[in-house]
């Protein structure tokens, strides 16, 4: 071998080496256990004994008995035919049902149907404008077109009862058309029979 091919090897040699060193290229190492040895195990630590439960006392069979209008009418067991929320109101010196009207209308009518020992007075009132006859007539007109509209959808007129307040008793005491419209109104309550 010549010269030049001694230190090319030499080279080339080294290169390796110094690459095998770099690359990380150890030697594998594989673990065999021996049968003769247990596998460790983790160290325990003791718990605290836990109480054995007590027996719950027996739930009692609790039945109660849902209505079945109930299912169909939800809403109902939190109905309050009192409230202002179930107002009706009119348009100014009319007495005339709107379809908002005739909807609150039938809840109270289903109300009703099935609350058979609930009678109602429907109070009829007006704003300030109009003499106190003129109102106290119109008042009596509002409470008696809720009526036969109750009377229509089957309601017993001995449940129904009307009277006018005229414009005695104001929800709102304000001089603005929102008060005004506020005032014109039919209100419900429930009364003996």
């Amino acid at each position: 071998m010549n010269k030049k091919t001694k230190i090319g090897l030499s080279i080339l040699a080294v290169v390796f080496s110094v690459s095998s060193v770099l690359s990380g290229c150890a030697p594998k190492v594989t673990r065999t256990t021996s049968s003769a040895l247990p596998p460790a195990k983790k160290p325990t630590v003791a718990a605290a004994p836990t109480p054995a439960p007590t027996p719950a006392a027996p739930m009692p069979e609790v039945t109660k008995h849902v209505p079945s209008y109930l299912k169909k009418y939800p809403w109902l067991s939190s109905y309050r035919i009192q409230s202002n929320n179930n107002n009706i109101h009119f348009a100014f010196d009319k007495s005339i049902l709107t379809p908002l009207d005739k909807l609150v209308l039938r809840k109270d009518a289903i109300y009703l149907k099935y609350n058979p020992n609930v009678a109602i007075q429907i109070q009829g009132n007006c704003d300030r404008r109009g003499s106190e006859a003129y109102n106290l007539a119109l008042g009596f007109r509002r409470a008696n077109a809720a009526k036969v509209y109750l009377e229509d959808l089957g309601i017993s007129s001995g449940r129904l009862k009307t009277i006018s307040y005229g414009k005695e008793r104001p929800l709102c005491r304000a001089h603005t058309s929102l008060c005004y419209a506020m005032n014109r109104r039919d209100h419900f309550v429930a009364v003996s029979r």
